[in-house]
């Protein structure tokens, strides 16, 4: 099957879990760090997820699942320790076309989540279409190996120099060349070898801003 690579904006969207498990344990996490409003029903939930349902951070509604449920939510995960829990799930969804990631089967989902090597702002992400998630791993360790730390903080200079450039309302097209000159630059070479200071400076002189780290 061939997908259709995208990242979802889920601040404050509301995404409901389905299962209390380790599973549904590891797959809140990730919607929380995208910012999203999650609710879990399950009867019961793994001691993380108690935690989060009792600082607050979650919602939970101790109970199986039912269809009506399903109302306001824009995205859903089945992830139950019932394969035919989860696929009826996957069926109310898709009915109501609301999205749905099943942790089993998977090929119930209407989308998949791809192994990810984040650094900061930077999200790559991996898929093999589930034909070897096994690879998919395999690659996000090379990747990881290959982009380190330096790039988190490559990108947040990025920001404040982009936002700076912005401000000064300049040619649009010389704005470009100039992210584009740093983007090719040494300035990751710098970062990489721990020069941090060496590195503003000298994206300061390729941008031609007065000094702003």
């Amino acid at each position: 099957m061939k997908y259709y690579p995208a990242c979802l904006d889920l601040r404050e969207r509301a995404c409901l879990v389905i299962g209390g498990g380790r599973v549904a344990e590891r797959k809140t996490l990730s919607l929380l760090e995208a910012g999203a409003d999650v609710t879990i029903i399950s009867p019961d939930l793994s001691p993380i997820l108690r935690e989060l349902s009792s600082t607050g951070r979650i919602k939970h509604r101790s109970k199986k699942f039912e269809d009506k449920d399903l109302a306001g939510e824009f995205l859903v995960v089945a992830a139950t320790s019932s394969i035919e829990a989860n696929i009826h799930a996957a069926q109310a969804c898709k009915k109501r076309r609301i999205l749905v990631n099943v942790a089993a089967p998977p090929e119930e989902s209407t989308f998949i989540v791809p192994s990810v090597v984040e650094r900061g702002e930077l999200v790559i992400a991996i898929s093999t279409s589930g034909a070897s998630p096994a690879l998919s791993k395999k690659i996000r360790r090379e990747l990881e190996e290959q982009y380190g730390p330096e790039y988190e903080l490559f990108l947040r200079m990025m920001l404040v120099v982009r936002k700076r450039l912005r401000e000064e309302a300049g040619d649009e097209a010389a704005r470009r060349l100039t992210l584009r000159t740093l983007a090719e630059s040494d300035v990751l070479d710098l970062l990489r070898e721990g020069k941090t200071r060496e590195a503003e400076h000298r994206m300061e002189e390729l941008a031609g801003i007065d000094p702003i780290f």
